[in-house]
């Protein structure tokens, strides 16, 4: 588990990291609508985080093999730890960091409302609920189930390339 929970750790620091950057060079508050593209970002690091957590746990096994199988599941166990973790952070970042989040969203979102016809009455019974999704503990909750996702589809790519047949031979001691 201490090699899973180091990987999660990274990927968890990594996308706060990323996180504070965004918010600090303002692409988390006035540029909004530009750093949500930087979220992309996210990805790679998962993708990449991901690769080098699954390689480190199949590298550990003395003949370093891993199962197609293994390989999902080290991946999606890495997921599930660093989403918990990322879910705590969301938490804290939305209530005490960066607490105008949902307003700059939401003038995005007005935008888009308003392209696409809606009334002022739909907007306004519209922005209720969406304030509320925004929220930090409505984020803190969808948080880790959507770190799951994305790593399980992450983890079905890259089981299929870090999956190895055991050799049967324990290497040597170095």
């Amino acid at each position: 588990m201490g090699t899973k929970f180091t990987y999660a750790l990274i990927l968890t620091i990594c996308g706060a990291v990323m996180r504070l950057a965004l918010y600090f060079t303002g692409f988390e508050t006035e540029k909004l609508a530009t750093g949500q593209y930087f979220q992309w970002f996210g990805f790679i690091i998962m993708f990449v985080v991901l690769w080098l957590g699954i390689s480190a746990v199949r590298d550990e096994t003395p003949e370093k093999g891993m199962s197609y199988g293994r390989a999902l599941g080290t991946g999606v166990l890495i997921s599930l730890i660093s989403g918990v973790l990322s879910g705590i952070y969301n938490f804290l970042h939305l209530k005490f960091i960066n607490t105008q989040f949902a307003d700059y969203q939401m003038a995005i979102v007005r935008t888009q409302w308003e392209k696409a016809g809606m009334g002022e009455a739909q907007m306004e019974q519209a922005e209720g609920f969406t304030r509320m999704m925004m929220g930090p503990v409505v984020q803190a909750i969808f948080t880790p189930i959507l770190v799951v996702i994305f790593g399980l589809i992450v983890s079905l790519i890259i089981a299929a390339f870090v999956k190895r047949p055991a050799t049967g031979e324990v290497p040597p001691p170095m």
